[in-house]
């Protein structure tokens, strides 16, 4: 399984692994699937969108990779 990173746009961690849907709202992010957080999601880093809403990104990293690597086991 590819780890998910920092550098990755957060649409493309959406798309790649629906289940880390669920992470993105826990640490309290908009629905970013929709309207203009769809977009800025087609063109954000993670480090960039946990910088924005104040989340540790070694945090988020760790919760995304988790739930990716559950979803597929």
């Amino acid at each position: 399984m590819a780890e998910i990173s920092g550098d990755l746009r957060v649409a493309h961690v959406l798309r790649q692994w629906p289940d880390t849907y669920e992470v993105f709202c826990r640490f309290g992010c908009p629905d970013m699937r929709r309207g203009f957080f769809a977009f800025m999601a087609r063109v954000m880093p993670l480090r960039w969108a946990a910088r924005v809403h104040k989340i540790p990104l070694d945090e988020l990293l760790r919760e995304l990779n988790e739930r990716a690597h559950r979803a597929i086991t």
